[in-house]
């Protein structure tokens, strides 16, 4: 193994996951060319990464090896104004913004043809989601009546929520004929989770000491993606691939927190898509995926309304929904060496506005991304590649629950005029390298 590929192994085993993603907690597509067409790759087979997306794809690609580094940047502002009364006028309004990192990842595929028509695969890559609220950014009550500075959530320190997940996709593809291929991949998925800063919501939880602050947890799970792929014309070319829900271990640090007693599974996600290449030089692709984040009961079940403790059997989550995402993609190649990308994807809302109160720590308020890509290819073996990507602001406006509480507490009449609203501003930055052998 060369200098250059220990780096790049090197980095995907310290780098395994990020605290944004892009559609709720998924990334927008994985590999360089994927990321350079909004994420559209059900029916590409330029890359080693369909291990990720359609294993199905893996077969056409050839002995191939590649691996990337990943910029990604989420920020985040949090308003609420609660609209409390007097003496409590100003109490609980904020205008907090995250702190604001760069958080690193890499991403790295193998693929080798072990016999004719039939080829294995290695891809690990990540998902994930969060963020980080500053401390002593709100006024808030104290136990004893007195005003005291607090994080947004009126807790303690930073308010913090964090799933990072890894899996790595041993996979096989199988050629049927000229036209069609086959492929699957077991999907070995390890997460993390942390929690800081919610100690209020203690009173709400069914195991409040394994609710906050309790480090990092982790957790694991074994699932499977199949996919299809068929190269219908020519120009024209199909692709599908669907992977069930993953049923990972509990995060038994943090069973007070999430549903199930500490669950929080990879939900059911479907792609379909196809590239039409009306020339060599210009493709199309245009992918539709759906993520089922309502069957997690983490994310899905309904936000806190007091008939079920946190953590509990059925307990609240955070009002998720399943997600509907398209994605389209140009990819030119204006000489032999340069490739030129660029894409645009659209999906559905993670939550609905009025659930904006419950994703204070989990803000995927994303609705479109804008891409561009480059590639070159330096020599016959190898090829360097950069990506960009923008996901701009989208706010959600909401109630506010705590608004609501506090003014329960203070005047013993629930305060309806408090409301809060989030937008998170997302850009990553990569460099790709690849090489056949």
């Amino acid at each position: 193994m060369t200098t250059t590929w220990r780096t790049l192994v090197s980095a995907a085993a310290l780098c395994p996951a990020l605290a944004a993603a892009d559609n709720g907690y998924f990334q927008i597509g994985y590999g360089a060319e994927a990321r350079g067409l909004a994420g559209a790759a059900a029916a590409s087979t330029r890359d080693a990464f369909g291990g990720a997306c359609n294993p199905a794809t893996t077969v056409w690609v050839g002995d191939r090896m590649e691996g990337n580094f990943i910029a990604t940047r989420g920020d985040t502002q949090m308003v609420r104004t609660a609209n409390m009364p007097p003496p409590a006028a100003g109490l609980l309004d904020t205008r907090t913004d995250s702190i604001g990192r760069w958080e690193p990842l890499a991403e790295l595929a193998i693929s080798r043809v072990i016999a004719p028509g039939l080829s294995a695969g290695l891809v690990a890559y990540s998902n994930g989601a969060g963020t980080y609220f500053p401390a002593d950014s709100t006024r808030c009550p104290s136990p004893t009546g007195a005003v005291r500075w607090a994080n947004a959530a009126c807790g303690t320190g930073r308010s913090i929520t964090t799933i990072k997940q890894l899996t790595v996709a041993p996979t096989l593809s199988k050629q049927l004929g000229e036209r069609w291929s086959v492929g699957g991949s077991l999907l070995l998925t390890a997460q993390q989770c942390k929690a800081e800063g919610v100690q209020p919501l203690a009173p709400q939880s069914a195991v409040p000491q394994h609710l906050s602050n309790q480090g990092v947890a982790s957790s694991f799970g074994v699932g499977f993606r199949i996919g299809a792929y068929w190269r219908a014309s020519d120009t024209l070319s199909l692709g599908a691939a669907w992977s069930p829900r993953t049923r990972m271990g509990r995060i038994k640090a943090y069973e007070g927190l999430l549903a199930d007693h500490g669950r929080l599974d990879v939900p059911m996600n479907l792609l379909v898509g196809l590239q039409w290449s009306p020339t060599e030089a210009l493709s199309v692709l245009l992918d539709y995926q759906r993520i089922n984040y309502a069957g997690v009961a983490g994310l899905g079940n309904r936000p806190f309304d007091g008939s079920v403790l946190r953590g509990a059997a059925g307990g609240p989550g955070n009002g998720w929904k399943d997600m509907n995402v398209v994605k389209l993609g140009v990819r030119y190649q204006a000489t032999p060496a340069l490739r030129l990308s660029a894409g645009v994807s659209a999906n559905s809302a993670a939550y609905a506005d009025a659930a904006t109160s419950d994703n204070l720590n989990s803000p995927s308020t994303f609705r479109r991304h804008f891409t561009l890509g480059l590639g070159y290819a330096s020599s016959a073996r190898t090829e360097w590649s950069v990506f960009y990507s923008l996901a701009p602001a989208y706010r959600t406006r909401g109630l506010s629950a705590l608004a609501a509480a506090v003014g329960a507490q203070l005047n013993g009449v629930s305060n309806p005029w408090g409301h809060e609203s989030l937008a998170t501003r997302q850009q990553s930055l990569g460099v790709q390298y690849a090489v056949r052998f």
